[in-house]
This record gives structure tokens, C-alpha cells and sequence, in this order.
């Protein structure tokens, strides 16, 4: 005959409401890594923010170097213009306090084009081929140049031969030489000088 002391304990009788499984939640590491993914993203937008415009600065400065060699280079073709016939070529104007585009004459002459203003044809200044919204283009009045910006550049000659020209971007001041030349820059206005693109100083 079995000891009734050794029966095992009677087990707990089952509620009589179904009981829910129990909720998984999100472990410790799964939220830490939801965080460190949220951080990565927001520091990914802000160093966008900030190299968008960092980048359109350098790129434009690249371009004002570009534009400002092709502006020298104009000067010395109006230079040596000058040493080859002892004269400034005929534009239309005398007047120092007006100034000539990169267009018609002023190019056909330098390029040798214009027989008139250049009877031995020689090529004074090379044109650039077009670039985006810089270089030549033959438009219905004319060849034009344009810097890298698509600005036409402004040309002021010393007319009276004093050899000086007044400062386009100081008055009442000038300038040396047979001719100063200069674009609008990057933000395409000629009357801010802060980004003008120019054929003096640095």
C-alpha cells in the first residue's frame, strides 16, 4: 500500500478566461540602434546642409579664376593691338566713361575678322569655344563672349590717350592702361563689386 505522503502535489486548476501570450518587446539593443540610426541620419542632413553651399562657393571661385584669365587674356590682345598699330581700334565711342561689350566689332577686330580695324588679319585673341552658358556664340548681330557665369564682359578704353581710365567701381579714381575689363560674377550684377570678376588687382 503506496504512503499518501509521497503523492505529488494536485496542480492549480486553469483560469476559466483565455490568458493572452505575453508581449515580445523591443530589446535594449534593438532601441539603442534605432537611436545611433536616428543620430547618423539627422548628422548626415546637416553636413549636406552645410556642404551644399561650401561647394557652390569653391565651384564659383574656380570659375572667377577661369573668367578672370580670359579677361587678362582680352587685355593683352587690346595691348598688343595696341603695339601693332600705335592706336586703339576705332569703336564707335570716345567716350572714357562709357564702355564697349565682348561682342561685334570689338571681337572681329581682335580676332583679326574685321579688315578695317585689322588690315593684317592678325589674331590678336582666340575665342574660346562655348562652355555652359560661357564662351563664343554667333548670334544675329554678331559673335559675342560670355564668362562662365553667361555675363558678356564690359571693356573701358583710354580714348584721350592720358594713359589712365577712370575706376569703374571707385569715383573719382582710376586706372592705368589702354584698357580695364570686367565681368558681373556669379550673381550676373555688374554694380556689386564684391564677386565682380576683374582684369586688375588681385
Amino acid at each position: 500500500m503506496s504512503d499518501p505522503s509521497n503523492a505529488p502535489p494536485p496542480q492549480p486548476a486553469p483560469p476559466p478566461w483565455p490568458v493572452p501570450p505575453a508581449k515580445k518587446g523591443m530589446s535594449t539593443g534593438c532601441i539603442i540602434g534605432l537611436i545611433v540610426g536616428l543620430v547618423g541620419l539627422v548628422l548626415v542632413a546637416m553636413l549636406v546642409a552645410i556642404a551644399i553651399p561650401v561647394g557652390r562657393k569653391v565651384l564659383d571661385k574656380a570659375r572667377s579664376l577661369q573668367v578672370k584669365a580670359t579677361a587678362k587674356g582680352l587685355e593683352i590682345a587690346v595691348k598688343g593691338y595696341v603695339n601693332e598699330y600705335s592706336r586703339l581700334p576705332n569703336l564707335g565711342t570716345s567716350n572714357e566713361g562709357a564702355f564697349m561689350e565682348s561682342e561685334g566689332l570689338v571681337l572681329d577686330t581682335l580676332t583679326g575678322k574685321n579688315t578695317d580695324q585689322n588690315p593684317r588679319q592678325i589674331g590678336f585673341f582666340e575665342l574660346p569655344p562655348p562652355k555652359g552658358p560661357g564662351g563664343s556664340f554667333t548670334t544675329s548681330s554678331g559673335v559675342e563672349l560670355r564668362d562662365l557665369f553667361g555675363n558678356r564682359f564690359r571693356m573701358h578704353f583710354d580714348w584721350n590717350g592720358d594713359g589712365s581710365i577712370p575706376d569703374p567701381e571707385h569715383s573719382g579714381a582710376s586706372l592705368p592702361g589702354p584698357v580695364i575689363i570686367y565681368s558681373a560674377g556669379a550673381d550676373g550684377d555688374y554694380t556689386t563689386w564684391k564677386d565682380n570678376v576683374k582684369s586688375w588687382g588681385p
